[in-house]
């Protein structure tokens, strides 16, 4: 069990806290604190690298690296037909893109869509002018148009990147506009390392992307959820096979518009060893194999290949018996690593402590929404169905929702005053959830945080990164309808 931490963590630091579950769209989303409760939960850089996603890793052309948003076909298998979608570089995920922490990352983002968009690298602390949200931290790129974007990698981690214009990203992402940043380690402590984008998509009858951005379902109620899972952009599952006892870093990406993902670790002894990005205080094992992921919620963890001739699965616990997402067999000769002592990740420069007492806090309420038992209700103002600290994203050009000095503590109080589960993702900087009586807090770091409905989260974070950040809905439906507002670091 990995302790709290924090200040004045009491007797109780280290105990199991109280199991608590909820279903959400009839899929359950367990919560303790071993299961991340809170994931619901320049000139080119030498180094910089994009996997070409065949497990071949190039050297990209000397200049920046290309990123085209525009139109090509994809089959999820062999059985069924392309689907038309809307990539990077023809690429379903987007092309994953590596460097070492401490590297640059230069791209010229060129679009070619019929819709303005930008790219938000999501979790990544970095400059403001490099958040990618339009009208916020700079424009919209017109259709047509390109840009140069560039930014040094400060934290190694897991991330991704997608469109962030409020009012087209549920759209943009849902049709296939995303990929994953991956920001290695000065020394990467695991050879085998391997990444899983987790996607659900809504196809209609014809088997094509349903256009039903603008419906009542899906941006005054739970979202847009699809009914195809995909992992890598393919059907489930994905099978690797690796000598028996071979130790394997996984990071888990879950980018679906609007479903939260619990995974089920099934004869696979697991550690997780980092959360959003960032490195757990010290690597544990899942509470009852699973962790519980939001959209937007990452964990990378590490898995112990079984024995020759057995396999284990890394399932999504959707319905009776789950959904198998990857099968991990053992074949060979036996390695050492099997049993040995988990490497924790190197920590990053989030601060060891915050001082709570000289905090800034701010209560944000969520707010809106349609009512579920009247599923064909019309909003009046479809961008206005939602608020976050009494306004809505349109109303929000003037005034944050707090303004503080750069180098301020700062708490917020989450407040869920809806009838759904929400999830905010924080954007510049990542926070600690606190415990109910501020006597301590998880021992992770999150961007990406679950608020159930009628609860209040409460969350601390040193804000160091200066500029204008949104906090806004990671259910990426209402987003566009509302569900954001922003603060600034002075």
């Amino acid at each position: 069990m990995p302790p709290s931490a924090g200040p004045a963590a009491g007797p109780a630091a280290g105990s199991e806290r109280e199991n608590k579950s909820l279903r959400y769209n009839g899929n359950p989303l367990r919560f303790n604190r071993r299961a991340l409760l809170a994931s619901l939960i320049l000139a080119p850089a030498a180094g910089a690298r994009a996997d070409t996603g065949a497990g071949d890793t190039h050297m990209p052309p000397p200049g920046p690296l290309t990123l085209t948003a525009g139109e090509s076909a994809h089959a999820f298998d062999d059985a069924q037909p392309s689907v038309k979608l809307w990539t990077y570089n023809a690429r379903f995920p987007g092309p994953l893109l590596r460097v070492r922490r401490g590297e640059a990352l230069a791209l010229r983002l060129h679009n070619t869509l019929a819709q303005p968009t930008s790219l938000h690298w999501y979790g990544a602390r970095l400059a403001n002018a490099a958040d990618g949200v339009a009208g916020l931290t700079g424009p919209a790129l017109a259709p047509g148009e390109s840009a140069d974007i560039g930014f040094t990698a400060r934290d190694a981690g897991t991330f991704f990147y997608r469109p962030l214009v409020p009012a087209h990203a549920a759209e943009q992402a849902e049709r296939g506009l995303t990929g994953v940043l991956v920001v290695d380690e000065e020394t990467p402590p695991y050879a085998d390392d391997i990444t899983l984008v987790l996607d659900d998509i809504a196809l209609d009858e014809s088997g094509q992307i349903r256009d039903s951005f603008a419906s009542p379902a899906e941006t005054g109620l739970a979202g847009r959820l699809g009914n195809r899972l995909l992992i890598n952009g393919r059907a489930t599952p994905e099978r690797l096979t690796r000598p028996p006892g071979r130790r394997l870093r996984l990071r888990v990406v879950n980018v679906a518009n609007a479903r939260p993902i619990t995974l089920r670790f099934d004869s696979l002894v697991t550690h997780i060893i980092a959360a959003d990005g960032q490195p757990v205080d010290a690597p544990f094992p899942p509470s009852r194999d699973s962790v519980a992921l939001a959209p937007g919620g990452r964990v990378d963890a590490v898995l112990d290949t079984p024995a020759d001739g057995l396999s284990g699965r890394v399932v999504a616990a959707l319905g009776k018996d789950g959904l198998p997402l990857l099968v991990l067999s053992g074949e060979g000769a036996a390695e050492a690593d099997a049993g040995a002592p988990v490497t924790g990740l190197p920590p990053g420069d989030l601060p060891e402590s915050l001082d709570l007492a000289a905090a800034r806090r701010f209560d944000v309420a969520i707010e809106g929404g349609l009512d579920p038992a009247a599923p064909a209700a019309r909003a009046a103002d479809p961008a206005r169905i939602w608020r976050l600290g009494g306004r809505a994203w349109p109303d929000t050009a003037e005034r944050p929702l707090f303004r503080v000095a750069a180098g301020t503590p700062v708490v917020l109080a989450l407040e869920n005053r809806t009838a759904f589960l929400q999830v905010l993702h924080l954007h510049g900087h990542h926070a600690r959830r606190l415990h109910a009586l501020d006597d301590g807090w998880e021992p992770f770091w999150l961007d990406t945080i679950a608020v159930p409905p009628g609860q209040t989260a409460r969350i601390a974070f040193l804000a160091d990164n200066p500029g204008r950040w949104m906090l806004g809905s990671a259910v990426l439906d209402r987003l566009g309808a509302g569900l954001a507002g922003w603060f600034e670091v002075g």
